[in-house]
């Protein structure tokens, strides 16, 4: 496969898929895909409604370049009652984004059609801040899609959790975590049945364990099985901005060496909301919940931590650590960055007419520009007032 040598300005726009801080250069160009399949394919992909399509004989090309496929097809959930898909993509061959020591190579993708997110900043703006934290650690990217020459829009290039933990982080085994803390899917990279049994059940008793433990032995009941201060940074971070879903909204996989879960955070749609989706009235009931700095009941692992004294005393110094690093100046630049991207990738005016907000509201960039700028203003004025109260 040919590597077009447009791919190499692409660098500054993306998150490095190590643990590291987030790239905070400026970003000047974006992948452009188009896909070209069956016409009925076409029609059966636009028409469907709830249901996931394979999408077969597909010619993918990215930046001019063609590459081969492995598999594509329709991914989701709500989203995919919209005429404008996220897919699913499996590259025979991996493409390459940056140059010399820098090249960051990527196979196993999604294509987000960020339908549900408004003026669609709030995934990407929040994964440049979670990767300051060091608890994201995929590649995404703006890039532009079209299907049969037909503009899909501006989407969100994902790195798949799986290609990067059973890659990069060469991890045996992941969960993404579903309602009630069930395993709502689970990805065995051990030959060993084993050592994969080993993996759930350290999951599993991570749960069936919390009310055998209070104060220090609690704590240190979850640091033997979870890279805790990253679940506290997490938790923190959605009470800070507000995050309505989460939940079932994370990936944990197991970190050779250490043995324990970390954290890979998913779907950052609906941030900055007034109460999480259980509502407020459920999230009051909760006892000694209501003044807690953890904004959401719903799953038993983060009951546990707002109501133990102790532990929630650590996490509140880390929670303190976090707004210190995630500082006015990082907030009001990655925000410039995420600005700058949206005014760049918009200029395609086809992909930005395409942009339909629950398929129906049209994308306007000076909007964005100005609810970004809104935002920001709120989430500095929240940041500095729960460091005021936790002095």
């Amino acid at each position: 496969m040919k590597i077009s040598t447009s791919l190499s300005l692409l660098l500054g726009l993306i998150i490095a898929s190590e643990r590291i801080s987030a790239q905070i250069s400026p970003a000047t160009q974006f992948p452009e895909i188009r896909m070209h399949i069956p016409k009925s394919h076409y029609n059966n992909l636009l028409q469907s409604k709830g249901q996931k399509v394979e999408l077969k004989k597909t010619v993918f090309i990215i930046n001019g370049d063609t590459t081969a496929v492995k598999e594509v097809h329709s991914r989701g959930n709500n989203s995919l009652t919209f005429e404008r898909k996220s897919l699913s993509v499996d590259l025979e061959n991996s493409f390459t984004i940056g140059k010399g020591e820098k090249k960051i190579k990527i196979r196993k993708f999604d294509l987000l059609n960020l339908v549900m997110d408004k003026n669609l900043w709030h995934n990407r703006w929040a994964f440049l801040n979670m990767a300051r934290l060091d608890i994201f650690p995929l590649i995404n990217v703006y890039c532009t899609l079209w299907i049969n020459d037909q503009p899909q829009g501006i989407y969100l290039l994902v790195e798949k959790p799986h290609y990067y933990s059973s890659g990069k982080a060469k991890s045996p085994y992941m969960i993404r975590r579903g309602l009630d803390h069930k395993i709502s899917d689970e990805y065995i990279d051990t030959p060993s049945k084993e050592e994969s049994k080993k993996y759930k059940n350290q999951y599993v008793k991570l749960y069936e364990d919390l009310e055998k433990y209070k104060g220090v032995e609690l704590y240190d009941h979850l640091k033997t099985k979870l890279n805790l201060d990253h679940y506290f940074d997490w938790l923190a971070f959605n009470y800070l901005i507000m995050n309505g879903d989460y939940e079932d909204e994370l990936y944990v996989y197991i970190v050779p060496g250490s043995g324990r879960f970390d954290v890979i955070p998913w779907d950052y749609d609906d941030i900055l909301r007034a109460a999480p989706h259980e509502g407020l009235q459920a999230r009051n009931a909760v006892s000694g919940f209501k003044n807690k700095l953890i904004f959401s009941s719903e799953d038993l692992l983060d009951r546990a931590i707002a109501a133990d004294d102790f532990v929630y005393a650590q996490y509140l110094s880390r929670f303190k650590k976090l707004l210190a690093d995630l500082s006015v100046e990082s907030f009001s630049k990655i925000s410039d960055q995420v600005k700058e991207e949206l005014q760049s990738v918009a200029q395609n005016q086809e992909a930005a007419k395409a942009s339909l907000f629950l398929g129906k509201e049209p994308f306007q960039i000076e909007q964005a520009i100005n609810e970004i700028q809104n935002s920001l203003n709120f989430i500095i004025q929240r940041r500095n007032a729960l460091l005021t109260d936790m002095k």
